[in-house]
């Protein structure tokens, strides 16, 4: 479930290393840098996007992994890097939904 993977917990970690997995095991950490609400968040939706902090020395392409922290335990989320050292999840679901497919 994505439910606690939300704007409120995750802006609670920034700072924190969540550790990405990939589909063969390879895991590198990730840095929390941002928590930043989207345009349509509000009473219907909740919109927001996480910006994640790497080292120059690794790159994660474009794609699913799993993210680990003890805050919201294990997801899989689409992740995309916005730079040699920046990545982002973006996160948009309906906010009276009963299932957990969001909008990426």
């Amino acid at each position: 479930m994505l439910d606690s993977y939300n704007y409120k917990t995750l802006n609670e970690i920034i700072g924190q290393a969540v550790v990405v997995e990939d589909r063969k095991g390879n895991q590198v950490h990730l840095i929390i840098a941002e928590v930043n609400k989207g345009q349509i968040d509000g009473e219907q939706w909740e919109a927001f996007s996480v910006i994640y902090q790497g080292k120059p020395d690794f790159s994660v392409p474009q794609g699913t992994y799993k993210l680990h922290h003890q805050a919201f335990g294990e997801k899989e989320l689409f992740l995309s890097p916005n730079s040699e050292t920046e990545y982002e999840t973006v996160i948009a679901r309906r906010r009276d939904a009963k299932s957990d497919v969001a909008v990426v």
